[in-house]
């Protein structure tokens, strides 16, 4: 059983965070019973940052003792989106459903779809449904806390999709997805989309970052931690965009928008518990940009831009993942060329982050990380040519690699079940 302890922090954490920087399943007490790890991957090429050697959702049982990855007993090593040519959809993108044994992957192709799976008692999963999301290249995929809805950041289409979801969690068939463009969040003037030059903080380090400044990107959508307003990162906009969600209908209204340095690239984000601090990974810069949040009207304030490289780093390097770890005084975010983990202290006061230090990711281009349901593992997933998951414990604050290893092709994200 746990400890009163333990329920009121895994309490303070869900309703503090939700699914951002810990996932649903991660504020979890830990409990007796099995752990399932699914890894989402890019397994049709495409481009060559995708790699394309991906099986589709991996699936595996956790070793709650090392952090390692096994096999699901009788299970196969990989579940396709649907029917022979489905290997080829990129389930990069995975999301829990808050209350339901239901995993859903976004399906990153130009024609864009989702995939729902029922995850079953041993663990395996077990194809559901697939459905069009109305957007390109979903790369970001994520569940409303009430389960009623979930949402994909379309990225080559630049804009955001709210799907309808069943009580059973399947997709709502009857309700064609709903799509909003994100230039269009800035008003009768539509936003415009950053220079397509190296930003100011990597020329800074002689770095050569760029990408995808020539127009809109949405590459996260994800609820606030009160569930109303949804926020989505656009790449291409340096743009945060927060909108006013109706948790009946699923409409996205009253957009604002907070800009952070041109060229920078807006990328994922994370919540500190306090629901009032969020923290951004700015991919072309290597910055993470501090804001504070008004959970009444959804609407961000920029504080500060920190660099998320060593101080005497040259060269380029592009940022990606982030997460708060358990303890909500520290967070982690990703570094790929440079392939590091930084480790983030966050002051109590203000909220201001200042880089501790960086660890090797043990791997080449780590794309996301995720914490495992008890917090005690991090897992990062290298997709461009390291094809591995690589684990590492979490410890009052710090964490330290833990010798595993685990062989996934092109592995782009991790989800967890317990």
């Amino acid at each position: 059983m746990p400890s009163r302890r333990q329920l009121l922090q895994a309490s303070a954490l869900a309703s503090g965070l939700g699914a951002l920087g810990l996932t649903a399943s991660t504020v979890q007490a830990a409990t007796a019973g099995p752990v399932y790890a699914y890894v989402g991957t890019y397994s049709d090429g495409g481009k060559p940052w995708r790699g394309g050697r991906g099986l589709g959702v991996h699936q595996f049982v956790v070793d709650g003792a090392t952090g390692a990855l096994k096999p699901i007993p009788g299970a196969p090593p990989a579940v396709a989106s649907t029917g022979s040519d489905a290997k080829l959809r990129n389930p990069a993108s995975l999301a829990r459903h808050p209350k339901l044994p239901m995993l859903y992957a976004a399906n990153e192709f130009e024609a864009g779809s989702v995939s729902a799976f029922r995850i079953g008692a041993n663990g395996a999963l077990s194809f559901v449904a697939e459905m069009a999301c109305g957007g390109k290249d979903p790369a970001y995929i994520s569940v409303h806390p009430d389960g009623r809805f979930l949402f994909t950041a379309n990225y080559a289409s630049g804009d955001v999709s709210v799907i309808a979801l069943r009580a059973d969690g399947g997709f709502d068939s009857d309700v064609a997805a709903v799509v909003y463009k994100d230039a269009a969040a800035c008003g009768a003037t539509p936003c415009k989309p950053g220079a397509d030059v190296v930003p100011a903080a990597a020329r800074s380090h002689e770095g050569f970052a760029t990408s995808d400044h020539d127009g809109p990107h949405a590459h996260m959508v994800h609820s606030d931690p009160t569930g109303n307003f949804v926020l989505v990162a656009d790449l291409g906009l340096d743009r945060v965009i927060s909108y006013r969600f109706d948790r009946i209908t699923g409409v996205l209204s009253q957009p604002s928008t907070v800009a952070v340095s041109e060229s920078s690239g807006a990328r994922h984000f994370v919540f500190h518990p306090n629901g009032k601090w969020f923290y951004l990974v700015n991919e072309e810069a290597s910055t993470i940009a501090f804001m504070r949040y008004d959970s009444a009207t959804g609407v961000l304030t920029l504080v500060s831009e920190t660099s998320a490289l060593p101080s005497g780093f040259k060269g380029t390097s592009y940022a990606s993942g982030i997460r708060m770890l358990p303890d909500g005084q520290h967070f982690v975010s990703l570094n790929r060329l440079h392939d590091s983990i930084s480790l983030f202290k966050i002051d109590a006061r203000t909220g201001a982050p200042t880089l501790v230090r960086e660890e090797w990711t043990r791997g080449n281009y780590p794309r996301s990380c995720t914490l495992d349901p008890s917090g005690r593992f991090l897992y990062v997933c290298h997709n461009k040519q390291g094809d591995n998951v690589t684990v590492f414990r979490v410890k009052k604050g710090d964490i330290q690699f833990t010798g595993q290893y685990v062989a996934v092709g092109s592995a782009a994200a991790i989800e967890f079940s317990s």
